[in-house]
């Protein structure tokens, strides 16, 4: 039986169906099963209408135009295709300035640049004005170097949004046109109106034109006979301007008379009142001066009678005075002895009190020495005494300096008196002498006393005479001076009509001879009107005639453009705007657009297909210890990755041609990126094996959707969008980029080092899990490979 079953299991075909029940076989199984429908449901899930995502596609949109006039309205063609972009969203529109643009097309922030020049507007006008103009350009800047097919879908809406601009602006100023030519087929109507009009004006001009010739001639003959009637009406203004003028300057003489009349008149009347003032002022000093005199008279005789007792009081007051002077001289010589014993009496007072401030000075020291002693009585009444004859020595010696001091004075004031008495005396003896002719003077002081009163009276009488007349000259001079006053205000209006009679005679004068030569003037071109008329009335029938042509003429021409159709214009205006086209970055074709994405592609599967072949855990011998274990695996990987990046890259180059200006970078970029990869599959097989390889082609389905190498990731959906950056073959994938159209170096320095981290970090994991594995491994015998 088990020969017979081990028989009929080994020629069963579904013997191998046997493995799947072990549970890794069975989920590896799974795993496989599900490569196809990854990769099929992650490339349809990412490219799945990426056309139809267009608007998340950045397009950065410049707007320089400074807008036209076109027949007479202002045209701003740039300022409606932006009017029109932000309501339409066949792509992602981002109105932006000059400087944000270059640096979102520098970063790869924007996919295109689409700039509308400043002279956009200008240029379509002048396309639709000038024949042979230049159409107005629009510029599309795409960047080839971040993403070709990018570019290739940038070109093409830039073609259409050209297309688009060049319909709307068509459309626009052939409706401009038509407007303009049915608009003209009007005015030629009502041109060939107005003709009509004037052909018929024109007839009826030459009509009129034998009047006009008529009429020019009777011109001509008034115009002479109104230039000799000028001639002299000019000569008679310009004698009336003459007399004038010596008018005016004899009322200037007569003027300046008046004037020094007026002048003399006020002084004359100033004059009188001060003669008038000091005439009375005479009166009055003339009556003073009697009363004076009067006076003068009485007082003399009074003086004369008292005359003779002076004399005799005289002698009396002369006695006086020299006894007066004897006992004055007397007083003075006693004084000065009071004096001088006062002053001896005042030291001798200063010595008593002196000396009684010492014996009480020493009296309080013999009681400070001796306290009994200063309590007795007698030595208190004889301390208190001393104290007191101190103190009255003291007062005594001041007033006898006092004393002395008025003493002094008194002998002074006493020999002044004796000298002033001297004086008197003398003075005495003389008035006694000149009294006698004093008395014979008064008596003759009052007889011309009297006569001096008699002659004040009559000045009195004759100063009042003078006052009357004076006052009555006064007011005469007043009158005369009023009077002059009204006749030199007279003068100078006299003067004023003059002048102005002067200036009316003369510009009367000259008006007439410029009128004199209008009337002459005048007639010359009525002459020449009459002779022209002749000839205005042969071009007046001209007129009418070529009236009548140009009215049919306009009628003809109104029906045609009449018969002119606006679609038929606006059909036959093709293609107005010109689009330029520039691409950032030497891409060129499609295959040097797409070596980035195929490239990283072929290196990430060499190393994917390399762990199948080579053990990826085992090691050859036995290994040292984990770290030794990991390099040994990463060595020989990451030579043979190196291997397979060289041949890929010599193919490349050299046989398919993808150009790049950095050959040496090229090859050592690929380099990096297959030890990149070359260290996380690695890392990712160890650990797990078979479930690593199935992680790594999950890893190579997401990079692949979400890394921008065939369309932009913008148009996938948002998870690769998310998911992309941080993927290796993201770095990847743009440094080829960068090596083969060029770009920013920035971004190409962060590409570097985002793969340089995965490496290391790699490593780093690496290394973590060959050195569990040693610890397990322990001293287990090495597999031969």
């Amino acid at each position: 039986m088990t020969s017979a079953s081990e028989g009929a299991a080994r020629g069963n075909v579904f013997q191998e169906f046997a493995r799947l029940r072990k549970p890794k076989m069975m989920v590896q199984a799974v795993g496989i099963a599900l490569i196809p429908v990854l990769y099929a449901s992650a490339f349809l899930w990412a490219f799945w209408n990426p056309y139809g995502h267009l608007d998340r596609l950045p397009v950065a949109v410049v707007n320089e135009d400074a807008g036209a006039s076109f027949h007479g309205e202002r045209l701003n063609a740039g300022r409606d295709l932006v009017e029109k972009l932000k309501s339409d969203h066949s792509l992602g529109w981002h109105f932006v300035t000059p400087a944000e643009a270059s640096a979102g097309m520098a970063d790869g922030a924007y996919a295109m640049e689409i700039v509308i020049p400043r002279d956009f507007s200008k240029r379509a006008v002048n396309r639709a004005e000038h024949t042979g103009a230049p159409a107005p350009e629009i510029t599309s800047v795409t960047n080839d170097r971040y993403n070709y097919i990018e570019g290739v879908m940038g070109r093409n809406a830039a073609v259409k949004l050209a297309s688009e601009t060049a319909l709307g602006l068509a459309k626009s100023y052939t409706a401009s046109l038509v407007d303009a030519l049915e608009s003209s087929g009007a005015g030629l109507h009502k041109a060939a109106k107005a003709a009509d009009a004037l052909a018929s004006g024109g007839r009826e001009l030459e009509a009129k034109g034998e009047l006009l010739v008529s009429g020019a001639s009777q011109l001509a003959a008034g115009a002479n006979r109104l230039e000799g009637g000028l001639y002299q009406a000019s000569q008679g203004a310009g004698a009336l301007a003459q007399g004038a003028s010596q008018a005016v300057s004899g009322a200037d003489r007569l003027n300046a008379g008046l004037s020094r009349l007026n002048q003399g008149a006020e002084a004359l009347a100033q004059g009188a009142s001060s003669w008038a003032n000091q005439a009375r002022a005479f009166g009055e000093a003339g009556e003073k001066l009697g009363a004076g005199a009067q006076q003068v008279g009485q007082g003399a005789s009074q003086l004369a009678a008292g005359a003779g007792k002076l004399t005799t009081s005289l002698g009396q007051l002369d006695t006086g005075a020299s006894h007066l002077a004897s006992g004055a001289e007397s007083l003075a010589q006693n004084a000065s002895q009071f004096a001088q014993a006062a002053n001896q009496t005042a030291a001798g007072s200063q010595q008593v009190a002196s000396g009684a401030a010492q014996l009480a000075e020493g009296l309080q020291q013999l009681a400070k020495a001796n306290p009994a002693l200063a309590g007795t009585p007698a030595f208190q009444q004889l301390l208190t005494a001393s104290a007191e004859v101190a103190s009255g020595a003291s007062k005594t010696a001041s007033a006898n300096q006092q004393l002395a001091a008025g003493a002094e004075g008194l002998s002074q004031g006493a020999a002044q008196v004796a000298s002033g008495a001297s004086s008197l005396a003398s003075g005495l003896t003389q008035a006694e002498a000149g009294a006698a002719p004093l008395q014979q003077g008064l008596q003759r002081l009052a007889q011309g006393a009297s006569g001096v009163a008699e002659g004040g009276a009559r000045l009195a009488a004759a100063s009042g005479q003078l006052a009357s007349g004076a006052g009555q000259i006064a007011q005469g001079a007043k009158g005369l001076a009023a009077g002059t006053g009204r006749a030199q205000q007279a003068s100078s209006a006299l003067h004023d009509g003059l002048l102005q009679l002067q200036a009316g005679a003369t510009k009367l004068a000259d008006g007439n001879h410029a009128l004199a030569g209008g009337a002459a003037s005048l007639a010359s071109g009525a002459e020449k009107l009459a002779n022209g008329l002749g000839a205005y009335q042969a071009g007046v029938g001209k007129l009418a005639s070529g009236s009548a042509d140009l009215a049919s003429n306009l009628t003809s021409g109104a029906s045609k453009l009449q018969a002119l159709h606006g679609g038929a214009v606006l059909t036959a205006v093709a293609h107005p705007v010109s689009l330029r086209q520039v691409e950032l970055g030497d891409i060129q074709t499609y295959g040097n657009g797409l070596a980035p994405y195929f490239l990283s592609l072929g290196l990430y599967v060499g190393v994917l297909m390399m762990s199948v072949i080579f053990p990826f855990r085992e090691p050859y011998g036995e290994p040292k210890n984990g770290v030794a274990w990991f390099f040994s695996k990463w060595l020989l990987v990451v030579a043979i990755a190196w291997t397979q990046a060289l041949i890929a890259d010599a193919v490349v180059l050299g046989l398919i041609g993808v150009h790049t200006a950095h050959p040496v970078e090229f090859v050592l970029f690929s380099l990096l990126a297959s030890t990149t990869f070359a260290s996380i599959l690695l890392a990712l097989v160890a650990l797990l094996d078979n479930p690593g390889r199935f992680l790594g082609v999950v890893l190579l389905i997401l990079q692949l959707t979400s890394t921008s190498g065939t369309y932009p990731v913008n148009l996938s959906p948002r998870f690769f969008q998310a998911v992309g950056p941080w993927l290796p073959m993201n770095a990847t994938v743009s440094g080829f980029r960068y090596l083969i159209g060029g770009g920013n170096p920035p971004l190409m320095a962060r590409d570097l080092a985002e793969l340089a981290i995965y490496t290391v970090a790699f490593i780093v994991i690496g290394v973590v899990i060959f050195a569990g594995f040693f610890r397990r491994l322990g001293r287990a015998e090495p597999k031969t490979v």
